[in-house]
């Protein structure tokens, strides 16, 4: 469909933005369409999750083929880290500037080549490579997905369902990636090559599936907020109405009422472009957000990606090592669906100062009490817990703090915020390991829990307002070329 004539007129700086869209919305309710695009945004984010989690379960079968040791296994990480460092910030300006929905359409067929580079990497190097390859296809899945769902659905639903993206990927995906890599590493593994060929068939695997995401992605619509900034209203009022539907596919959809019209279309207070993060106007929520996201998503990709190797290293088989993080997990879980009850009910800023103080609490217990394998279960499982609700409380709040200009781009850089402090702290990890054992590494993420609490207390509450309200009303008027 074309763009509508007003996409020509600039809109000007001064006027403030009106609630239309956010109404329609809201009268909408939870539909059909929407769930069916709640679906396909998570089936990626999925996929980013199993990833994330791949090498640290299959870090001794890897050490073992290519002969290397534990801070070249960990620079694997750190290159997928990398990788998704880049790829947040590329997406998040590509989905600010051409559309959410072009941006999430790249991501999973980058991931997928680097998946298959992976699955037959020659040596070190190769495998490096491949990995920063696959980091850079799933860098902006998450963050364009919550993005993206946080403008398509009602104020009163965008809190749980963002939160939901959550349940799928770090909950399910986290309990389920650990079950599926101890049936491939162990049962099934004679029949994929035994230990030397088995890693590499688990790319393999991982990989081929997101093709079938990506043919499905197809249907997905541009998100009308995005459409409505760019002036195409007409191209907005048919994307609403797709969205208050019973389906995706843009054939049946009957009349399209003429809901919103060019006095919806929002002041440009802020150039699209990932440096306008950095504006004056929004600084103290990139600088508030970004700081928690460090220590929350840092430590949880440290824990996810060290703890079979640590628990390894212990005196642990494999396959114990997997069955119990994979335990540990159900705390995730179990977490992520408290945070998507939660953020319908209570503010952000209430629950991840009490979920990351919890937190904090935990790690702590747990470098002082975690020597049996029943107190490693139940304190770790407790930890991962406590550690999703904060997450996910930060994933949902992040895309709520900056007006739909720059939106995608504030979503992927303070998450990329995270993502460097996961490509960072590990090494740091497994030095505090060396030393320390298990206490030193969650003595260090209950510092960085505690930094967390006291970050979250600045950033503004957002729950219950509309995000037109959050950024484009209360926020400082900035013109567009500022």
């Amino acid at each position: 469909m074309s763009a509508s004539p007003v996409s020509a007129s600039a809109p000007s700086p001064t006027r403030p933005a009106t609630n239309t869209l956010a109404r329609a919305l809201d009268e909408a309710g939870f539909t059909r369409a929407q769930f069916w695009a709640l679906v396909i945004i998570l089936a990626g984010m999925f996929f980013d999750t199993l990833e994330q989690n791949s090498v640290g379960a299959m870090g001794s079968l890897i050490k073992s083929s290519l002969h290397i040791g534990d801070n070249e296994l960990t620079a694997i990480n750190t290159a997928t880290v990398i990788g998704g460092l880049i790829g947040r910030f590329a997406s998040g300006w590509i989905a600010d500037r051409y559309g959410r929905r072009a941006s999430l359409s790249v991501n999973l067929l980058v991931y997928t080549l680097g998946g298959l580079l992976s699955a037959v990497a020659f040596d070190y190097g190769t495998l490096l490579a491949s990995r920063l390859i696959v980091g850079i296809g799933l860098g902006g899945e998450f963050t364009i997905g919550i993005a993206m769902l946080c403008e398509m659905v009602a104020t009163r639903h965008r809190g749980t369902l963002v939160a939901t993206l959550n349940i799928g990927s770090g909950g399910v995906g986290n309990f389920l990636s650990y079950g599926l890599f101890l049936l491939l590493l162990g049962p099934v593994a004679p029949a994929l090559g035994g230990d030397d060929l088995v890693w590499r068939w688990t790319f393999v695997l991982l990989a081929l599936p997101a093709l079938v995401v990506v043919a499905y992605r197809r249907r997905l619509p541009e998100t009308p907020r995005f459409l409505l900034s760019q002036g195409r209203v007409d191209d907005a009022n048919h994307s609403l109405a797709r969205l208050s539907g019973d389906s995706l596919d843009p054939r049946r959809v009957g009349s399209v009422p003429p809901v919103l019209s060019a006095a919806d279309i929002p002041a440009r207070r802020l150039k699209t472009s990932p440096a306008a993060v950095f504006h004056r106007s929004v600084l103290s929520r990139t600088i508030t957000i970004g700081a928690a996201s460090w220590m929350a998503f840092g430590a949880q990709v440290t824990l996810n990606f060290l703890m079979p190797t640590l628990l390894t290293e212990r005196g642990y088989s494999l396959s114990d090592s997997l069955l119990y993080t994979m335990i540990m997990n159900v705390g995730s879980l179990l977490g992520a669906c408290a945070s998507a009850l939660l953020a319908g009910r209570c503010g952000r800023r209430w629950v991840v100062g009490a979920a990351g103080s919890l937190g904090c609490l935990t790690a702590v217990a747990f470098a002082l009490l975690a020597q049996e394998t029943a107190a490693i279960l139940v304190i770790g499982a407790l930890f991962q817990f406590f550690t999703m609700i904060t997450n996910t409380t930060l994933a949902v709040w992040s895309p709520e703090l900056y007006p739909t200009a720059i939106r995608a781009s504030g979503t992927s850089i303070v998450n990329g915020i995270g993502n460097i402090a996961g490509a960072v702290m590990p090494f740091a990890a497994i030095a505090l390991f060396d030393r320390f054992d298990l206490a030193g590494v969650f003595g260090m993420v209950a510092v960085m829990y505690a930094a967390l609490v006291i970050a979250s207390r600045f950033a503004p509450e957002t729950r219950g307002r509309t995000l037109e309200e959050v950024n484009e009303t209360s926020a400082p008027a900035t013109p567009a070329d500022a």
